[in-house]
C-alpha cells in the first residue's frame, strides 16, 4: 500500500470515528477528497509516462531499423560499384 493510500485509510478511520461521536466531519472529508484526487492524478501521470516511454521505445527501435536498412543499402551500393570496377 502506498503512502497516500495509508494516509487515506487513516483519515477515513478518523472521520468515521468523528461521525460516530457526532462531530462535524466536513473538513476531514475535504482532506480525504483532496488526497484521493492527488492519488488519481498521480496514477494518471504514471500511466501517461509509461505510455510515452513505450512510444519512445518503439520510435527508437524503428529508427534503429531504418539506420540498419540504410547501412545495408549503402554497403550493397558500394559492393556493386566495386564489383563493376573489377
Amino acid at each position: 500500500m502506498s503512502d497516500i493510500e495509508n494516509l487515506l485509510e487513516e483519515l477515513k478511520a478518523y472521520r468515521n470515528d468523528m461521525v460516530a461521536r457526532n462531530y462535524p466531519f466536513q473538513r476531514i472529508s475535504d482532506i480525504i477528497t483532496k488526497w484521493e484526487m492527488k492519488k488519481i492524478n498521480t496514477k494518471d501521470f504514471l500511466e501517461e509516462a509509461q505510455k510515452t516511454n513505450k512510444e519512445l521505445e518503439e520510435s527508437y527501435q524503428e529508427s534503429k531499423r531504418q539506420t540498419e536498412e540504410r547501412k545495408q543499402r549503402e554497403w550493397l551500393k558500394g559492393y556493386r560499384k566495386w564489383k563493376e570496377d573489377k
